[in-house]
């Protein structure tokens, strides 16, 4: 889906959605030949969480940190 499409199914605006990639909160979107991002139905569920993780207050910095934890502990190191 395109990135207004995935804006739409998360509830992040597409400016954040952009921003959030440009941090690398997100990993970088794939690209059409004509370089237009598309989204899968896994990057929208992270967003919808990133979405749920900033309205109950949780900091950029801390949506991060939780991934890293995260991340540790799925590959066997936490």
């Amino acid at each position: 889906m395109n990135i207004g499409e995935a804006s739409k199914s998360s509830g992040v605006s597409a400016k954040m959605i952009r921003y959030y990639e440009s941090i690398g909160l997100i990993p970088a979107a794939g690209r059409t030949v004509a370089g237009y991002r598309v989204y899968t139905m896994t990057d929208v569920q992270l967003l919808r969480f990133i979405r749920r993780a900033r309205d109950l207050g949780f900091s950029v910095e801390k949506i991060e940190q939780f991934f890293v934890i995260s991340h540790r502990k799925a590959n066997g190191y936490g």
